[in-house]
């Protein structure tokens, strides 16, 4: 199945989605293809009424492109919550979830908005090295992960962010998860640290980001992504790049999450015909392709938020 969506605007052009649903036994891919034409005259996000700080990032040298979000974590509409790719596939076994789009996952929890989040590791049967990733491919986390105070992945290591029961955000190490809390998931190191990027050696690959950050002692929090891998669009950011990019977006804590191809940010637009769940940024995979495309790779878990309010029906 192909058809055409308009996205929004990227630079000074209309980009829209070429979507591409192959129907298997790994479900579907979507696809965006960037194609170019008059730049309409609003640049605001057709659809989307959210209440909270959405804006666009770009920088000419080096080339960047991509979105930071402020939200609010003291509103009383909101809701802080864990999205998980589906069901665990196999008991009592060594996975945990399976994968599934950012996109659909929030489509499925209703969320205005939703961040790819965690690092995982997953089975990829009798598929071709080329095919890493697929929709419903068994997975599972390698660091901690916990909704509702319950440990869904108890592996050590990384640096999680908690939610506590009202919404408001810390990051740091934890020794037990409190019983009350809401959500944890976690990066792979923290790179803010009391308002000062923590010391990471210059260079490194750049590359697609999605990072989190806190801000006001953890009433407002502060979503980073960047793309990347495509030099004639965003180059992507080494990891020192990005801390301190998250500094001088005002962080005083902040870690890096799954990067790559997994970067998403998905927002909820309200269209004539119902609401579509859509990744503002250009996720990377597909860029090597002698057709450039942009494939939204399947996670294990998002993180969503959803106000409950008439803003964005």
């Amino acid at each position: 199945m192909i058809g055409i969506q308009c996205l929004g605007i990227r630079g000074r052009s209309w980009v829209c989605a070429l979507t591409l649903m192959v129907i298997g036994s790994t479900g579907g891919l979507r696809v965006v293809a960037e194609q170019t034409g008059p730049t309409p005259p609003s640049t605001q996000l057709v659809g989307v009424k959210l209440p909270c700080d959405i804006q666009r990032f770009s920088r000419q040298d080096p080339r960047w492109e991509g979105w930071v979000v402020r939200i609010d974590l003291t509103d009383p509409n909101l809701n802080v919550e864990l999205g998980i790719g589906g069901p665990d596939p196999d008991g009592p076994g060594p996975w945990e979830t399976v994968l599934s789009p950012t996109s659909k996952i929030a489509r499925t929890h209703n969320f205005d908005l939703a961040i790819n989040t965690v690092f995982f590791v997953n089975e990829r049967k009798d598929r071709p090295e080329a095919v890493k990733y697929a929709e419903g491919d068994p997975a599972v986390s390698v660091s901690i992960v916990a909704r509702d105070g319950k440990i869904l992945t108890a592996r050590r290591g990384g640096s999680p962010i908690l939610f506590d029961k009202n919404n408001l955000a810390s990051i740091g190490s934890l020794n037990a998860i409190p019983p009350d809390s809401k959500v944890v998931v976690s990066g792979n190191q923290q790179i803010v640290f009391r308002g000062k990027p923590v010391s990471i050696p210059p260079g490194g690959e750049r590359a697609p980001r999605t990072a989190i950050g806190t801000a006001q002692n953890g009433k407002q929090l502060i979503i980073f992504v960047i793309d990347g891998r495509r030099p004639s669009w965003s180059v992507g950011m080494t990891l020192a790049e990005l801390a301190q990019t998250l500094t001088d977006l005002g962080c005083e804590h902040a870690i890096n999450l799954d990067g790559g191809g997994s970067t998403t940010l998905v927002v909820k637009h309200i269209t004539p015909s119902g609401p579509e769940w859509r990744p503002l940024n250009t996720p990377s995979d597909g860029s090597q392709l002698p057709i450039p495309l942009s494939i939204e790779r399947p996670v294990p878990y998002v993180l969503g938020f959803r106000w409950d309010s008439q803003t964005n029906p």
